[in-house]
C-alpha cells in the first residue's frame, strides 16, 4: 500500500480514494471508502483501453453479468462507472489469506479441508457460470480462505479483455500452470475450462505444487505444452481426492464432471469425515486463517494515524502474539510457533500480499478486519474540489516526468515497431533490447538514437556483450552472436532450449557456453563461433537445469538436483553436490556472486551454496513457483517471487530483512545500483533503498503502457521497456 501521487484521482464516482494498492493488466487499483465508510477496492481502467469502443462494450456487459453473481463464495461487484472516462469498477473487501499464501507457508491442506475447499469452489463457479460468465483465471492466488469458506475473486471482466488490444500487448488471459488445454490452444473456453482449472487448483492445495510443473526447459512454454499434451503429476496428491482431480483434468472438455455433482459429492465426503456444518474448516486450518487475520489486524492498527482522523475500534496494542498459541498441525516440519516465518516487530510476516490479494481484473482484497483507519495515514485530510477522475487529472501535467531533470524524470524515449517485452542490456554506451516485432534494437544510451536493428525473432532474455559481440537467444531456441559495431550476425546456432526472460547460456571470458537438447554443454569462441576442444555432460543433460560461470569454473545443475563444478579449460570435475534432498525439480537460474552460488527452482526456493566446495549455506522459501534471477550486493540478496513480492535476504544466514510488493510476475526482478534497487510495479518505475525497501522515488508517467521487464541501470539512467512500444531512459 502506497500514498497517492499527484497524478492519482482523489475521488471516483461516490468513492473517496485513500491509497494506492497496485496495478494490473487492466488498470490501477485504489483503496477507497463509500459515503457510509464501507471499504472497497476501485479499479480505474487504463486510458488506452478506455479509448477502445469494443472493449467498453464488452466491459459493460461483463460488469452487468458480474453484478448478478451470488456473493456466498465470491467477492461481489458493488458499483461501476462503465460510461465514465476512464471506466471504473468497485468490489467488496473480503477477509482471509489466499490459498497460495496458506499452502506456500504451511504446506498442503489436510483431506477434510480439501473436500470443503472443493465443494466451496464448485459452488462459486456454478454461481459465476449461472450469470453467463467464465472465470478464465482460477488459480490459488485468486482463492481466498475466509473463516466461513473460500471466496473466488478476479472474475467477471476477463472476457472484456479478450480480443481487445490488451491481449495483443502481451497480457495473457490465464496463468500457464492453471490454464485449460482449450485456453492454451486459443479455442473457445466455456464453463468446462474452469473445471479443468479447478482440478489444477485442488492438486496444488493437496500437494503444494501445480500438476503441470515446467518441462525440461523450465519455461512457461514447456508448462503450456504439458497442459495440452502431458499427464498431470499427481503422485503427492492423497488417494482420497485423486480421482476427483483426475476427472477435472480430462483433456476433453466433455469428459469433465458436472460442478453440481462435484459440490454434492465433496460436501458428502466432508460430512462423512465428521466435519461440523457450523464450522466450515477443520480446527487446525481455522486457527491458521484466524491467526493470519489477527496478525494483519495488529500490523494495520500499528500504522500511524493522520491528524484529524481518529482511530476507531478497540486497540490491539499489548495483545498476545497471534502465532504463540497454535501451530499448523498438518504442516510437515512446522510443529512449533518458532518454525513460523517471522519479521521484525510482529510474530508473523505480514506482507503487502496479505493486504492486497488478487488485485487483478476484478477485485482487490484486504485480509484482516481492522482496516478503517489505515487510509487516513496514507491520504490527505481534504478532498480536492470537483469530483471524479477528470477533476484530479486536470491538475497534473500530461506526461508527468517529461521536461523535468530530477530523479524519476524521463531522459528520452525510443520507439520500436512493437511492444517491448524483453529485459534490456547496456554495454559500451549502447542499450540492446528486443521488441515483439522480432527485431533486436541497438540504441545510443546517452541520446536515445538508434544505432542499428537486427531481425532475430522474439527476444525476452537480456542480451550480453562479449568481446564486441552481442549474444542473444530467442524464445524458440536460437542463439546468435551479432557484431556490436554493425548489427550483422557473425554466427548462429540452434539449441532447442527456449530463453524466456533468462538466458540459457553462460559467459566465460571471451567464450560462451551453450545449453542444447541435442549436444553436451559446448564452449564456443564468442567472436568466431568455433567450438572449443572440451565439452561436458551428455546431450540435453542440463536442459531442465541452469548453468553459470565464475573464475574459469562452470557450475551446472541438472534436473535430478545434481550440481557440478567443472574447470572449463580442461573439463575436469572439481566437485559434485545435490542441491536439494528430494533430487527432483526444475532449476530456473544460477548466478555466482562473491563466492556464493545462488540457485532458484520451480518451487519458489532460493538455495545458497559455497562456490569453493558446494556445501550448503542456507535455503530460503520465497514463493510458490517462479522466481527472478537473484542479485546480491552489500550482504543482501534480492529475488522476486511469482506473486511479485520482492524479498531481501541476508547473504550470511539466509534471513529475511524485508519484503515488498512490486510486479505480479516472478520473471521480472530488480536491478541494483549504488545502494538502490530499481523495480517495475507495472505502471510505475520505483527506486527503493536497498537496505530498508523504502521508496526513494516513484514515477508513473502518463501514456507509457505497462513496464514488463527487469530494468538495467548504467551512467545514471534506468532503462526499461514498455508495452506502448517504447524503450525509456529514466534518470536514477
Amino acid at each position: 500500500m502506497e500514498g497517492l501521487t499527484e497524478a492519482d484521482p482523489r475521488a471516483v464516482g461516490e468513492f473517496r480514494i485513500r491509497a494506492r494498492l497496485g496495478a494490473g493488466g487492466m488498470g490501477q487499483v485504489f483503496l477507497a471508502t463509500s459515503p457510509g465508510g464501507r471499504m472497497v477496492a476501485v479499479k480505474v481502467i487504463h486510458p488506452e483501453l478506455a479509448r477502445d469502443s469494443e472493449f467498453v462494450r464488452r466491459f459493460r456487459g461483463e460488469v452487468e453479468a458480474a453484478r448478478r453473481v451470488s456473493g456466498m463464495y465470491t467477492a461481489p461487484v458493488v458499483a461501476a462507472g462503465v460510461e465514465e472516462r476512464p471506466p471504473w469498477l468497485a468490489t467488496a473487501f473480503v477477509p482471509g489469506p489466499s490459498l497460495a499464501d496458506i499452502v506456500s507457508r504451511y504446506g498442503p491442506l489436510p483431506v477434510p479441508a480439501l473436500w470443503r475447499l472443493a465443494a466451496g469452489l464448485a459452488d462459486a463457479l456454478r454461481a459465476i457460470h449461472a450469470a453467463g460468465l467464465v472465470h478464465r483465471d482460477l488459480k490459488p492466488a485468486n482463492v481466498l480462505l475466509a473463516s466461513d469458506g473460500p471466496r473466488v475473486i478476479d472474475f467477471g471482466i476477463s472476457r472484456a479483455v479478450t480480443d481487445s488490444r490488451l491481449t495483443a500487448t502481451g497480457a495473457i488471459i490465464g496463468t500457464p500452470s492453471f490454464m485449460s488445454p482449450e485456453q492454451v490452444e486459443g479455442n473457445a473456453a466455456g464453463p468446462p475450462s474452469d473445471v479443468f482449472s479447478l482440478g489444477s487448483v485442488l492438486a496444488f492445495a493437496a500437494s503444494g505444487v501445480s500438476p503441470f510443473s515446467p518441462g525440461p526447459s523450465g519455461s512457461s512454454a514447456s508448462v503450456l505444452y504439458r497442459v495440452v499434451h502431458g499427464s498431470p503429476e499427481l503422485g503427492a496428491v492423497p488417494g482420497e481426492v485423486r480421482e476427483l482431480i483426475q476427472a477435472c483434468l480430462a483433456k476433453e472438455a466433455a469428459w469433465r464432471p458436472d460442478l453440481g455433482q462435484v459440490a454434492a459429492r465433496c460436501a458428502a465426503a466432508a460430512e462423512y469425515l465428521g466435519m461440523s456444518p457450523v464450522a466450515f474448516w477443520p480446527p487446525e486450518v481455522a486457527r491458521v486463517i484466524e491467526a493470519q487475520q489477527a496478525a494483519l489486524a495488529a500490523e494495520v492498527e500499528a500504522l500511524p494515524v493522520s491528524a484529524g482522523w481518529p482511530r476507531t475500534g478497540p486497540s490491539r496494542r499489548g495483545s498476545p502474539d497471534p502465532t504463540g498459541a497454535w501451530a499448523p498441525a498438518w504442516a510437515s516440519g512446522q510443529t512449533s510457533p518458532s518454525a513460523l516465518p517471522a519479521s521484525a516487530g510482529t510474530g508473523m510476516n505480514v506482507s503487502r500480499r496479505n493486504l492486497l490479494i488478487g488485485a487483478g481484473a476484478g477485485s482487490a482484497i484486504v485480509a484482516g478486519g481492522v482496516v478503517a483507519w489505515v487510509v487516513s495515514a496514507r491520504s490527505p485530510a481534504h478532498t480536492p474540489r470537483g469530483t471524479g477522475y477528470e477533476a484530479t487529472r486536470a491538475r497534473s501535467p500530461v506526461g508527468a516526468g517529461a521536461g523535468e531533470t530530477g530523479p524519476g524524470s524521463i531522459a528520452w524515449a525510443f520507439t520500436t515497431g512493437d511492444e517491448i517485452l524483453s529485459n534490456p542490456c547496456v554495454g559500451d554506451g549502447v542499450v540492446y533490447v528486443g521488441s515483439k516485432d522480432n527485431y533486436l534494437y541497438a540504441v545510443n544510451a546517452a541520446t536515445g538514437k538508434q544505432t542499428w536493428k537486427s531481425r532475430q525473432g522474439w527476444v525476452s532474455a537480456a542480451p550480453q556483450v562479449v568481446n564486441g559481440m552481442v549474444c542473444v537467444a530467442t524464445v524458440t531456441g536460437e542463439f546468435s552472436a551479432i557484431r556490436a559495431t554493425t548489427g550483422k550476425v557473425a554466427w548462429r546456432r540452434q539449441t532447442g532450449t527456449p530463453a524466456v526472460f533468462k538466458p540459457d547460456w553462460a559467459v566465460d571470458g571471451g567464450a560462451v557456453i551453450l545449453q542444447s537438447t541435442t549436444q553436451p554443454l559446448t564452449v564456443y569462441d564468442a567472436v568466431t563461433g568455433s567450438k572449443g576442444s572440451t565439452t561436458f555432460g551428455s546431450p540435453g543433460q542440463f536442459a531442465g537445469g541452469a548453468i553459470g560461470t565464475a573464475n574459469g569454473v562452470l557450475y551446472a545443475v541438472e534436473e535430478s538436483s545434481a550440481l557440478f563444478a567443472v574447470r572449463i579449460a580442461t573439463a575436469t570435475t572439481l566437485w559434485q553436490r545435490y542441491v536439494s534432498s528430494n533430487e527432483s525439480g526444475f532449476f530456473t537460474s544460477i548466478v555466482i556472486i562473491d563466492g556464493a552460488i545462488y540457485i532458484t527452482d520451480d518451487s519458489g526456493t532460493l538455495y545458497s551454496l559455497n562456490a569453493a566446495n558446494g556445501n550448503s549455506n542456507w535455503t530460503y522459501q520465497a514463493g510458490a513457483s517462479q522466481l527472478s534471477t537473484p542479485v546480491a550486493a552489500d550482504g543482501i540478496v534480492y529475488v522476486t517471487d511469482d506473486s511479485g513480492i520482492l524479498h531481501a535476504i541476508t547473504t550470511a544466514g539466509g534471513k529475511r530483512v524485508w519484503t515488498r510488493q512490486t510486479v505480479s510476475s516472478g520473471e521480472i526482478g530488480p536491478a541494483f545500483h549504488r545502494g538502490r534497487l530499481y523495480v517495475s510495479t507495472g505502471l510505475a518505475v520505483q527506486a527503493l533503498d536497498a537496505r530498508t525497501g523504502k521508496t526513494v522515488w516513484s514515477r508513473t508517467p502518463r501514456n507509457t503502457g505497462a513496464f514488463v521487464s527487469t530494468p538495467a541501470v548504467a551512467n545514471g539512467l534506468v532503462f526499461i521497456g514498455s508495452t506502448n512500444d517504447n524503450l525509456y531512459a529514466i534518470r536514477a
